[in-house]
């Protein structure tokens, strides 16, 4: 006697589609939010911004019958060139369109708003290479590493206020492994160890004075990963043409073509508010 099995009777058996379709987890984006924003200055066009950047004067002790010393600086300028246009472009076919039990359209607009977003947080995270001051910390990011980002900002007369760093997973977990960071004992704080209460839930926490954000977005190359301590003078973006849609009705191709495009220029201002923090492995 045959058995009827689900095998046998496998195209009696009704495969079920959920309505809604799971997007990939993506990566946290911190930069742009924590950077100066210089975009107003080309919006009515132009592809270089100067910034004059003004020395530092000296005051003297004054001396009877001698003239004073008139400084006499030589001023200089920060230059940041608008040569970056990032896109990210799908076609739809028609037939695809047609068939799809999905909003395609959609689905794949926010998709690329994602991917687009993710390369200018990339190109701001990859000026780490002009950081003042780069702390090697080895395999495991330890409390004097911090310690001597924190000395670097103060020895270059860097604000407290407006300082932050973006970590990438590792980094974090390196941290929360500092006794004295998170222990009631040291602290004082049951279960937030360095979490702020604030209402950023991108704020990992605060360590001497500064924000810390994670993002697995900062810079891995060569093995190793560049986790970023600035001032937010320190780095800037000039966003010239935020992130624009064009869409064709294309006939040979039958189908739609969308693009998503931006326009932007970025630069470090200010190096020595700039440090790099170097992991050997992925930070």
């Amino acid at each position: 006697m045959a058995d009827v099995t689900t095998t046998t009777e496998a195209y009696l058996i009704a495969q079920k589609w959920t309505k809604e379709v799971e997007l990939p987890f993506y990566k946290a984006l911190r930069f742009q939010n924590l950077i100066t924003q210089r975009g107003s200055l080309v919006q009515d066009g132009g592809n270089v911004i100067n910034v004059p950047f003004l020395g530092t004067l000296n005051a003297r002790s004054k001396s009877a019958s001698t003239n004073v010393t008139f400084d006499a600086n030589t001023e200089t300028t920060i230059t940041i060139n608008i040569n970056k246009q990032t896109y990210s472009a799908v076609l739809i076919e028609d037939i695809a369109k047609v068939q799809a039990s999905y909003d395609l359209q959609s689905l794949y607009r926010a998709a690329q708003a994602e991917a687009v977003a993710r390369q200018v947080d990339t190109d701001i995270a990859s000026l780490y290479t002009g950081a003042g001051t780069t702390v090697a910390a080895g395999a495991t990011v330890t409390d004097p590493n911090i310690i001597s980002i924190v000395t670097t900002f103060d020895a270059n007369n860097v604000p407290r206020s407006e300082r932050y760093g973006i970590i990438g997973s590792y980094t974090e977990g390196d941290l929360l492994n500092v006794n004295k960071y998170v222990a009631y004992d040291q602290t004082g704080q049951t279960g937030v160890a360095v979490k702020d209460n604030g209402s950023d839930d991108s704020l990992v926490g605060r360590l001497y004075g500064m924000e810390l954000h994670m993002s697995n977005n900062v810079v891995v190359t060569g093995g190793s990963g560049y986790d970023v301590f600035f001032h937010k003078k320190a780095l800037s973006i000039a966003m010239q043409l935020p992130p624009t849609y064009k869409m064709e009705d294309s006939v040979d191709a039958i189908g739609m073509k969308a693009v998503l495009h931006c326009i932007y220029g970025v630069a470090v201002e200010r190096s020595t508010a700039l440090v790099a923090l170097s992991r050997t492995t992925a930070a």
